[in-house]
């Protein structure tokens, strides 16, 4: 059974390992309970290695609610549509993507900027498991930030002047940035802007920023401003003693909040290294 010397925090505010744990087993309730808690605490768990197939990785993610669909089957794990490939190796082949395939491209620079995944969904996703497989030997890690530290860090006046702010979240958001043509309208029509609270408070009392790089505006702010604030704000949330850089190894697993943390993806060599993970993604059930 997990206790106390089961954790090992990391040095900065975000984030804990968990030893002592087989991951491809299914959880007893006291363990369920213990990693939960330890989740609500840290934020950012890490479980080091594990020997995952998609569906105990499933399996794990679910204990934790209902998970999200991901609509393409070429991007699906071992046929489960709640298993997402994040690489930049193409299935059918297995040899590397072509840098310049248009889905591959989009998607890689869309996870190198600073974002919240499904930010931009009615009901954002609530948290989101990482498992890596194959890991190039240079580059490639994730960065995470702490929107909950951040936001302790304001003062109270500016808290005052944030906490009533709506925030438009729009996938668009993210395309444009980087210069990429808009997807097709029937796609857009199925995830439209979404509007949410720039501050969120979970239901244990915690107050956090939700930001990122799909946040295109800000309600009732002429876009000027809006742009200067949620830089800003994303400028303090990213600030090194709110960070955490994981460097993986194959057996990683992380398993982070998808409301109050934020990631990037670092960069590395596309056309000469392998990089698999699979990703589960647990989904909202209400708005924020």
């Amino acid at each position: 059974m997990l206790g106390p010397n089961n954790l090992k925090p990391f040095t900065k505010g975000i984030g804990t390992e968990i030893t002592g744990i087989d991951l491809s087993e299914p959880l007893d309730d006291k363990d369920f309970s213990f990693i939960s808690k330890a989740f609500e605490a840290h934020r950012l768990l890490l479980f080091k290695k594990q020997t995952l197939n998609a569906a105990e990785q499933v399996r794990f993610s679910e204990r934790f609610g209902p998970l999200e669909d991901f609509p393409d089957p070429k991007d699906r794990a071992d046929g489960f549509k709640t298993v997402l490939r994040v690489t930049n190796i193409d299935k059918k082949t297995d040899n590397l993507k072509p840098v310049d395939d248009p889905g591959h491209r989009s998607f890689t620079l869309g996870t190198s900027s600073w974002h919240i995944d499904s930010s931009f969904r009615q009901f954002p996703s609530l948290a989101s498991a990482l498992y890596a497989i194959e890991i190039p030997g240079e580059g490639g890690e994730t960065m995470f930030a702490d929107t909950v530290l951040a936001f302790k860090s304001l003062s109270n006046e500016i808290k005052q002047k944030i906490v009533n702010l709506k925030v438009i979240h729009d996938f668009e958001e993210t395309r444009r940035r980087h210069g990429l043509p808009p997807r097709p309208p029937e796609v857009r029509a199925a995830t439209p802007p979404a509007t949410h609270p720039l501050v969120v408070e979970r239901p244990n009392g915690v107050k956090s920023l939700f930001i990122g790089s799909h946040a295109s505006g800000i309600e009732k702010m002429s876009q000027k401003d809006a742009k200067k604030l949620l830089d800003e704000l994303e400028s303090l949330c990213t600030k090194d003693e709110y960070t955490y850089t994981h460097h993986w190894e194959p057996g990683d697993l992380l398993f982070f909040d998808n409301i109050s943390v934020l990631h990037q993806a670092k960069s590395y060599d596309l056309t000469g290294s392998r990089r698999l993970l699979h990703r589960t993604t647990v989904a909202g059930t209400s708005p924020l």
